[in-house]
Order: C-alpha cells, then structure tokens, then sequence
C-alpha cells in the first residue's frame, strides 16, 4: 500500500492567496527530527546558562565576601596598631616611673627625719609605691591559639561570632590599658610630688663650722632692748667661706637687713623656707633659681653680729624650727 503525502495549506488574508505545501512522510519525520534536535539543544543551552548564571552570582558573593573581610583585617590591623603604640607608650612610662621611684629611693635613704608638712593626697598613699610598680610590670598575656585542620570548617561556620569576640577582646584591651595608662600617670604624679617634697626638704648643711649658738637660745634683741629666744642657728665659720642652699629652691630676698645684715632668703615649696645672715658676699639675686649645693653667699660679719658666723633659720610655713633636724649631710 503506497504511502500518503501531507498536504499544508497557508493561506493569506490580505493577499487572499492559498499556499500549498506537500510533505511526503519521510520529509515530516526529518523535520521532526530536527525540531526535536532544536529544543533539546536549546533546553541543554538554558541549562548551562543557568549554571553560568548561578556561578556568576557566587562569584560576585564570594568577592563580596573577601572585600568585607579585607576590610576587616584592616579595622583589625588599625586596632592592633594603636594598642602596639599604647603598649609601647606604657612601656616608656613604667621606665620612667621606675626612674622616678629609684630617685625617691635615694633621697628618702640620704634624710634621716621627714617631718609632717601639708601636701596633695593621693590614693596611692594607702599602699606602698613598689606595690604599685609590681603591679604595673606584671602582664599576663596568653598565647593565640592554634586551630587543627577538622576544625577549619567548624570556624567557617562560626566566623561572625568569632569575629565579634575577637572586636570585644579589642575593645577590651583598649580600655585595660588606658585604665593601666591612667593609674601609671597617678602613680607618676604621686612620685613626681614625693620627689618634689624632697628635694624641697633642707637637708645639707649650708656651711661647715662649729654651732656656737643654738635655736631657742635667750637672745638680746637690739630691737627691743629686751631678750627673746634665737629663731634660728649660728655656725662659726671663717670669713669668705662658701655658703650652699641646702635644697632647691627660689630666691624670695637677696640684699641688707638692719639686724642680720646682707641677707638671703630662700623659697624650697611645699611650705619650706631658709634664711642666710650676716653674710660677707651675696652671689644670688632676688627671683633667681638655685640647686641643692649651689654657692649662694659668703660667711660675714654683716650686721648686729660680733664675729665671723652665719645665722641660719628653717621654717616651715613660716614658723621657726630647730635647723638641727635638717643637718643630715654635708656639702
């Protein structure tokens, strides 16, 4: 039996024209076969364009990703950056405050007696200096710790928890060593006014000789005509000797007096002062500085005064104390 051939029949509206169009079966199966062809092709091509789709898509994620953590590296990097240089700052002041409690060491060893003078309180008066130093030098600090590789992927899942802590463990040793910072400053200043308050304390004496008249002595006061008691000290010693300041301090007066004659008086703080009479010489002037040791004067007999000696008084806050307590080292 003899195959049948397909006819198809297009026909034209405008032009109202038939078309025809006779396939045999052979034709329609080749025909087939090629759309067939077509849409598996085109299917397999959507398919890959998805994939290529979906890849593109993880790709700009995953460099998404790396931009966020480069930028956490380099938040992480600028934080460990400034507490390297607050490290090395609490470095350079625990040197100093080591230097500074050495030097307070020294001069509380050279005095014998400290008497009580008003002064700033701190609150590190209710421990011991060298507590305070032992507590700044001590550092614990633990080692990072290091992962084994079947743990990689456990940390992957945890990255932002453990990138939280370790912003949190940043935070706080900012705060830990600005709170180290603040309480090496305190016990900076503490030193600082310690070694202030001794190097402001007479202590040399200010000419080697021999006491010839001691404080509180009964005293004629040319004044009065009457007696009182001697405010201060004098040292017999041979004219044009040297006369030192027996501490730090300022020149509050430098010139003649009725009584004591060329006279020098000498402002140490922390309510401290001295007075040099009967000098021969004064090598200081009024508003000058002058160092524990420095040559102020010469021993005289300027003055109500019978023979070559220097008058020395201490005062505290303006009060007359015996200059013997101070006495404790030589020039």
């Amino acid at each position: 039996m003899a195959k049948k051939d397909y006819t198809i029949l297009i026909t034209s509206q405008k032009a109202a024209k038939v078309k025809k169009f006779i396939l045999s079966p052979l034709t329609l199966k080749i025909a087939a076969g090629i759309l067939g062809i077509f849409i598996i092709v085109s299917g397999f091509m959507a398919y890959k364009y998805m994939i290529y789709r979906k890849k593109v898509a993880e790709l700009q994620t995953l460099r998404s990703e790396a931009r966020a953590q480069q930028a956490e590296i380099r938040s992480f990097m600028e934080k460990i950056s400034v507490l390297e240089e607050q490290l090395d700052k609490l470095k350079e002041m625990e040197k100093q405050v080591e230097q500074d409690l050495k030097e307070v060491t020294e001069l509380k060893k050279i005095k014998k007696v400290t008497p009580k003078v008003s002064r700033k309180k701190t609150s590190y008066e209710k421990a011991s200096p060298y507590e305070k130093t032992s507590s700044v030098k001590k550092e614990e600090r633990e080692d990072p710790p290091v992962f084994r590789e079947e743990e990689v992927s456990i940390l992957d899942k945890e990255r932002n928890r453990l990138v939280s802590r370790l912003h949190q463990d940043l935070l706080d040793l900012r705060q830990e060593f600005s709170q180290r910072e603040k309480n090496l400053k305190e016990l900076q200043e503490f030193l600082q006014d310690q070694k202030s308050f001794l190097l402001a304390t007479p202590s040399l004496w200010p000419v080697l000789g021999r006491i010839s008249s001691g404080f509180g002595d009964t005293r004629l006061s040319p004044s009065s005509g009457g007696t009182r008691p001697h405010r201060g000290m004098d040292i017999s010693a041979p004219s044009g000797t040297m006369v030192v300041a027996p501490a730090d301090g300022v020149v509050n007066f430098a010139g003649r007096e009725s009584e004591y004659g060329r006279l020098i008086c000498l402002d140490h703080g922390h309510g401290y002062s001295t007075m040099f009479g009967h000098l021969k010489d004064l090598l200081v002037k009024t508003g000058d500085k002058v160092r524990k040791g420095q040559t102020i004067g010469t021993v005289g007999m300027s003055g109500n005064s019978t023979g070559p000696h220097l008058h020395y008084e201490v005062r505290i806050h303006g009060n007359p104390v015996n200059p013997v307590r101070y006495l404790n080292q030589s020039a």
